[in-house]
């Protein structure tokens, strides 16, 4: 994208330049702390490689109390457990993401596999399907290869193994499984092992901890040393940690409940966190109080969670988010039920600190974003999605943004672009200026939204100057949306706006100006092109890549509604749903 020519010379000097923005538009906003440990991870000096081999060489460890963050209603479900094929796990295959790998279990990297597909591989996840099969079926060969798999990677640690990330999303999953075969294990030598290599990922943690990135890694790092800090009676760890997880909520769990990276699978990832922790602290008499004090969040956390999803069947694909990550948010807000006798509601309908906003109208429900796309000091998992929805009808999605694929490789520009999202831009230029696969530079500004009855508005400040308002009123028979765009020159621009249909449904063009759309077998919409505008139906490219699930690539059809214009243009679109579906679009400019 910044690529030089081969001989350099102005190409290569604007390359440069614009390379160097970008990371001082990056840099600008990030925190002193990130920026110290930053620069400190980059200086090859050893330093990780002395604490891994000081912690090593530690052969005394702690007596481990028995601590127990396992929760049967998310960790023992169908649905979670078959994400992981199990029969493929007895012959080494490893499936994660929809990816699915033979693992050489001395090398634990596949070099086909994608630097995401590695990375999960060393959450050591599947290791929870096969202690549950072994459990249920008392079968040895689940448990011997369990017991494989374990000894194997204890003996054959790489790279990724010891990344703080990795050991956080990992130890739960280690004490998961000791949990359903504390039966089979106790007392042995592997158990011995087991709880060993724990205590050395703990220490480690501690010394690496990712003050570099901060958000969503940073309260995984703290969630996994407050556990092992229960785990081997370390008090005083435990009460600085308890403190700074604390702390940690108090800043990511925004006032209206919500996670502040904008991601509602991220913030289903740090409600259960967060209820783990609740389980381990709750399980032993000295730390129920504090287990107490996690409580009004949880409460919190799992009423916004509740209310944005209501109506809506799969995660919302706001930022970075797919359905196979996360818990499915039934089973996450019944396991919120029964860990701590909450019962959450689903009421709420405007969050402001977040920028979400919900409108009902019979069995539709609609999910607005206009808010800031994170943390300003985090924006790695963003998108291009201010002004975006997504709408269901009766339980299943009609207009969808497109999602997540993965964290590299050449979409990752695309699933983060505006174009990919049900709201409208000018010309190319993208709401926020994002690069990388978890860089944000320059950002959006200004968004205010309002809610009153069965009508949301919102606006924002684009990085470029430009400024957009929606407005979007929904009822039982019509959804009607009116954008503004002021562009911030007077030069000849196109608006662009874009309906990605879910993959259930179609478009068919009847003629150039009429074109409906069919799902389930009937016509559910008939969409008119006003003259002087026009309507393209995208079949092909990038722009109708749709992945609800991470690593599984689908097909959808989008149409996009271009309408020319100098400096400013009014676009109104009249949704009317009737017996077999209606739709009226009117497109005026404003001079």
């Amino acid at each position: 994208m910044f690529g030089a020519d081969a001989g350099g010379g102005i190409v290569g000097d604007v390359g440069r330049v614009k390379k160097v923005l970008l990371y001082i538009n990056t840099i600008k906003y990030l925190k002193w702390i990130q920026i110290l440990y930053q620069i400190r991870n980059r200086i090859p000096d050893g330093r990780k490689e002395r604490i891994l081999k000081r912690i090593r060489a530690v052969n005394s460890i702690p007596q481990a109390e028995p601590v127990s963050v396992m929760i049967p209603a998310l960790d023992l479900v169908k649905n979670y457990l078959a994400r992981f094929q199990v029969s493929g796990l007895l012959k080494n295959e490893v499936e994660i993401l929809h990816e699915r790998h033979i693992v050489d279990f001395t090398k634990w990297e596949v070099a086909d596999a994608s630097h995401l597909w590695n990375y999960n591989l060393h959450y050591l996840e599947f290791l929870i399907p096969l202690a549950a099969a072994c459990r249920e079926n008392n079968a040895d060969r689940y448990f011997r290869k369990w017991c494989e798999y374990v000894e194997s990677w204890i003996d054959h640690p790489v790279r990724d193994s010891f990344e703080p990330y990795t050991i956080s999303m990992r130890i739960p999953n280690f004490l998961i499984c000791m949990n359903l075969l504390q039966d089979k294990i106790r007392g042995s030598k592997l158990e011995k092992k087991l709880i060993k290599s724990i205590y050395q990922q703990y220490r480690y943690l501690l010394a690496t901890q990712e003050f570099a990135l901060l958000a969503n890694h940073y309260f995984e790092n703290l969630k996994a040393i407050l556990i092992c800090s229960v785990l081997f009676g370390e008090k005083d760890i435990y009460g600085r940690y308890f403190a700074r997880f604390c702390g940690e909520m108090e800043e990511q769990i925004l006032a209206d409940g919500l996670h502040y990276e904008r991601s509602l699978m991220y913030h289903k990832i740090i409600l259960e966190d967060t209820l783990r922790v609740y389980a381990a602290l709750d399980g032993g008499k000295e730390y129920k109080n504090d287990a107490g004090k996690l409580l009004p969040m949880i409460r919190h956390m799992a009423d916004a969670l509740a209310s944005v999803s209501r109506g809506i069947p799969t995660t919302p694909l706001f930022n970075d988010a797919g359905n196979n990550v996360a818990k499915d948010t039934d089973e996450l807000l019944k396991a919120v039920r029964e860990v701590t006798g909450c019962s959450a509601l689903n009421e709420q309908t405007a969050f402001e600190k977040s920028g979400y906003y919900k409108l009902y109208a019979g069995e539709n429900a609609l999910l607005f974003d206009c808010g800031q796309t994170g943390p300003s000091y985090m924006g790695g998992h963003a998108h291009c999605d201010c002004l975006s929805f997504e709408l269901t009808r009766g339980g299943k999605t009609i207009f969808t943004n497109s999602g997540t694929y993965q964290y590299q490789g050449r979409l990752r520009q695309f699933f983060r672009s505006t174009m990919a999202h049900n709201t409208i831009m000018i010309d190319e230029r993208e709401q926020e200026e994002l690069w990388g696969e978890h860089r944000a530079a320059r950002k959006l500004s200004g968004t205010v939204c309002e809610i009153s009855g069965q009508t949301v508005s919102g606006r924002f400040h684009s990085f470029h100057g430009d400024d957009f308002g929606r407005e979007i009123e929904l009822t039982e028979k019509m959804l009607k949306i009116m954008d503004h765009v002021l562009a911030c020159d007077r030069k000849e621009h196109v608006a662009r706006q874009f309906f990605h249909l879910h993959p259930n449904c179609r478009f068919v063009a009847d003629t150039a100006q009429r074109i409906s759309v069919w799902g389930g077998g009937k016509r559910q919409a008939v969409i008119h092109i006003p003259p002087g505008s026009t309507g393209i139906i995208h079949r092909e490219g990038d722009i109708c890549f749709f992945a609800q699930d991470f690593g599984k690539m689908e097909r959808k059809e989008v149409l996009e509604i271009r309408t020319a214009f100098v400096k400013r243009v009014g676009v109104t679109v009249v949704v009317e749903v009737m017996a077999e579906g209606y739709v009226c679009c009117e497109i005026k400019g404003v001079k």
